[in-house]
């Protein structure tokens, strides 16, 4: 799983947040420098007890998906590594530790602050896997971040801090994680994997076709979904989902049970991260035994936990880190009604591989599996016609006919049998019971209808900071696009008062004005080239976004 992207995304990147892989490159890998740094080695793991406890835990419903083993270090900015001064005033930092024969390593902060101009890459032995950078954009009240995985057994961090800043940076490395298996990789011999439970070959990438009444739906609720990285050895899937004011609050639901380990004990919310847009690149892969091809993605650290309840498994949290616009995520709609779908579909990530499609035509029934309020994928409707769900798959949402979400994967016994499923049940906590269940700790009312309006559904939304209403993409043209500077905004044969904002990259305003003419020419040339995000409102808060090309 490389994370380094092709060249036309780089290109987009370096216009993007901190959260993005990658930006730019460690100091040390574009000079000469003669000190060594002692490399820190972390105690083996028995991977064969590890081995043992998975083929338990694996077969228990409602357990989080383990993939690392964590242990806990102490090492700082000023207790180890070595720094390295610039002729120019500047100076950087790097860190060598390893874990023999791990597959992935990630680690933990918790004293985590990047000054201005400062930054942080992590990086494996062999340079072909890189994270970063992190800069001040990543910062936190809580001073908590959890990083994502790097291939190899040999884990490098690097910390550039300028002259302006010496001294203001502070980083404490205080868990780190011995990655064992993802995906279809496994630490152990590759005979031992099926045992395992890795992902299947029956399962289908997200872009295989699932029929002509959902396709289109599909294609847009994949880019709400996200591979979820606990930051503790565990991983799940989840989605983003809208709320009643449609303001693009970064909520995210995946499963209760995904909180806390086997053995009870809590995560913390500030050190997830959450990868987006991980999609097989090129042809698809459906039910068959080749891998599926990688490809570029997006990522974003830290969230806030909103509310948990084990009687539907569910959990809300709200992300921290900023959601870049270009990343062109969205927010799924919901249905709290209960009612019983005609057929459903299932996004997901199953054992930590790529985005995974799966559906049921016969429509779940709604019933009770371990004292959670559930929807049952049937073994009498035969289960999953198309594809499964698997450990990792936890937490993912499930979609009614109309694109809706009506719960979270709780559970269940479907797994692959070569290239078929074994029409096995599934379980899913119910959205309708998550809705009012308690207090606003445990349950999402308080959260996706703050002002209590008593809808029963939201329809799904977009990452570009408003709704695109219907009746305003009917009746406004914006154009040309891509453009060189000069932008025509056409009313058509709407009347009134309208308000025109251009946002940046950032969502920060850089072009406000007013419209109350059938013609309106915008003049973007004072901007620099990139993306940009033209937003119209009416006098009702009516409001139509468009994403424009600046390329002069």
């Amino acid at each position: 799983m490389k994370k380094i992207l092709l060249p036309l995304l780089i290109l987009l990147v370096t216009f993007g947040f901190a959260q993005t892989t990658n930006k730019g490159a460690p100091k040390s890998w574009s000079i000469a420098t003669n000190k060594s740094v002692a490399k820190i080695e972390m105690p083996a793991i028995d991977i064969q007890r590890i081995v043992e406890q998975d083929a338990i835990n694996d077969k228990k419903q409602g357990t989080a998906y383990r993939i690392g083993i964590l242990s806990e270090i102490n090492y700082n900015l000023n207790s180890a590594g070595v720094w390295t001064d610039l002729p120019n005033g500047d100076r950087f930092w790097r860190f060598n530790i390893s874990s023999k024969d791990a597959l992935h390593l990630s680690v933990n902060f918790n004293d985590f602050y990047i000054p201005n101009g400062a930054s942080l890459y992590l990086y494996n032995n062999d340079k072909s896997d890189l994270l970063g950078a992190y800069t001040s954009d990543n910062n936190s009240d809580s001073k908590i971040l959890g990083s994502w995985f790097v291939d190899g057994d040999n884990l490098w961090i690097e910390y550039l801090e300028p002259k302006e800043v010496k001294g203001l940076g502070s980083l404490n490395i205080y868990e780190i994680i011995h990655g064992y298996r993802l995906g279809k990789q496994h630490q152990v011999f590759a005979e031992q994997q099926k045992a395992l439970n890795d992902s299947g070959d029956c399962n289908q990438d997200v872009d295989c076709f699932v029929g002509a009444d959902f396709e289109d739906k599909k294609n847009v609720l994949k880019h709400s979904i996200a591979f979820l990285n606990m930051a503790n050895g565990y991983i799940c899937s989840g989605g983003l989902v809208n709320n009643v004011n449609n303001d693009n609050t970064p909520y995210f639901l995946t499963a209760n049970h995904c909180y806390t380990d086997p053995d009870g004990v809590s995560s913390n919310p500030a050190q997830y991260s959450m990868r987006f847009n991980w999609i097989t690149a090129g042809t698809p892969r459906c039910a068959v035994t080749t891998n599926s091809s990688d490809s570029s993605f997006n990522t974003v650290n830290g969230s806030i936990l909103r509310a948990r309840n084990a009687g539907s498994d569910f959990m809300l949290v709200e992300i921290t880190g900023t959601i870049n616009p270009t990343w062109d995520l969205i927010y799924a709609g919901w249905d709290r009604s209960d009612t019983n779908p005609d057929f459903e579909v299932g996004i997901h990530h199953p054992s930590g591989d790529i985005m995974k499609v799966c559906r049921d035509d016969t429509g779940a029934i709604k019933g009770n599996n371990n004292g959670a309020a559930t929807w049952q994928v049937t073994t009498s409707g035969g289960g999953w016609e198309l594809g499964v769900t698997e450990g990792g798959s936890s937490g993912s949402p499930l979609f009614d006919q109309d694109g809706r979400v009506i719960g979270q994967l709780f559970g269940g016994a479907a797994l692959c049998v070569g290239t078929n499923d074994n029409n096995q049940i599934d379980y899913y906590g119910r959205f309708a019971t998550s809705w009012n269940s308690g207090s606003s700790s445990t349950r999402l009312k308080d959260w996706l209808d703050p002002d209590n309006t008593g809808a029963t559904f939201v329809n799904s939304i977009d990452n570009t900071a408003s709704v695109n209403d219907s009746f305003l993409e009917e009746n406004i043209s914006v154009y040309p696009n891509p453009t060189k500077g000069l932008l025509t905004i056409d009313l058509g044969n709407l009347t009134g008062n309208y308000t025109l904002k251009v946002l940046n990259f950032l969502g920060q305003e850089v072009i406000s004005s007013k419209i109350n003419s059938e013609l309106t020419d915008i003049n973007l040339s004072r901007l620099n080239s990139n993306i940009y995000f033209v937003k119209i409102s009416d006098t009702n808060n009516n409001s139509l976004v468009k994403k424009i090309i600046l390329n002069k």
